[in-house]
């Protein structure tokens, strides 16, 4: 079936008469962070390249619209987020685009594993500082959601343009075996931690711990915009003591006070985790940077010595 571009160019060259080729128009998209526009960007090259909201350090936790932003998102054709419960800043900016324009949430994605949000237990702490329900959207971080996400996006923009699906159809075929590729090599590279106790920034490594067999012991906040209470961050330093904890990991996008805080007295190494590759450049192998770059940092500081 030809998509409309089609049907009008082909209509055009048959009107005047001319065996002209039909060159057709690529859909134009936005993707939210960083990850996510390495992933679109795989599928979509060599047709055209999508645009990127979140530059730099910005967290789409603590992230406000502007209005160049605004901007680019009222042109697009798609815009790509993981999911409404992360990326809150487009809820306005959503509600006055056209009804042709496609939302894609990639927490939709069939095939894709979502994990709840951990309270309590494992994460202990004060109610206030609780996410309570719903599902952790951090799910990028595990490869094998990444290729139910290339999946959904070849399904995705094969839809919006059928002219493309061909190409499509092959760039998410290269990065299956990409992430394949990289799911083994991360396997290699953690093996052998499962006995080395470790402490996060804020919950986002859930499922990087599930998928290589980690010892993630909590979260110093599981609300990255609000600091955590006094009685967190003792029970979060107690935590470390008793467990004897490798390491304790930061984040880019957010101060390390807290860090100095609940490590210092003990006997735990500092780290850096990041959920998005601030530093990383946009683009295709951004999201295979991410992930090793994670691997590294985990593999280096819980390898050392107490």
């Amino acid at each position: 079936m030809l998509s409309l571009v089609s049907r009008i160019c082909v209509l055009s060259a048959a009107l005047i008469g001319l065996a002209v080729p039909c060159v057709y128009a690529a859909p134009r998209v936005v993707a939210t962070i960083k990850p996510v526009h390495s992933l679109a960007a795989s599928i979509l090259e060599g047709v055209t390249e999508p645009d990127l909201l979140l530059k730099g350090a910005a967290s789409p936790h603590a992230y406000a619209l502007k209005p160049s932003s605004a901007k680019t998102i009222g042109d697009a054709d798609a815009i790509i987020r993981a999911s409404p419960n992360l990326e809150v800043f487009l809820d306005k900016a959503i509600r006055t685009l056209p009804a042709s324009a496609r939302i894609i949430s990639l927490e939709q994605a069939p095939g894709l594993v979502l994990l709840p949000v951990r309270d309590g237990g494992e994460h202990p702490g004060d109610s206030e500082d609780r996410e309570q329900g719903g599902a952790d959207v951090h799910f990028w971080l595990d490869p094998l959601n990444a290729i139910a996400i290339a999946r959904f996006l070849d399904q995705q923009f094969s839809q919006m343009d059928p002219d493309h699906a061909a190409q499509y159809h092959a760039n998410a075929r290269k990065l299956e075996l990409k992430l394949s590729a990289l799911d083994a090599e991360l396997k290699e590279e953690l093996a052998g931690l499962s006995d080395r106790p470790f402490v996060v920034f804020h919950d986002v490594t859930q499922y990087f711990e599930k998928r290589y067999g980690l010892n993630g012991l909590g979260a110093i906040t599981l609300s990255p915009e609000r600091a955590p209470g006094a009685k967190r961050l003792a029970a979060v330093r107690a935590r470390i003591e008793q467990a004897k904890a490798i390491c304790v990991f930061s984040e880019p996008e957010f101060p390390s006070k807290l860090l100095e805080t609940v490590t210092i007295g003990t006997n735990a190494k500092r780290g850096v985790l990041d959920e998005v590759g601030a530093a990383i450049p946009p683009g295709p192998d951004q999201y295979f940077a991410l992930m090793r770059a994670n691997a590294e940092s985990l593999s280096a500081c819980l390898k050392s010595e107490r």
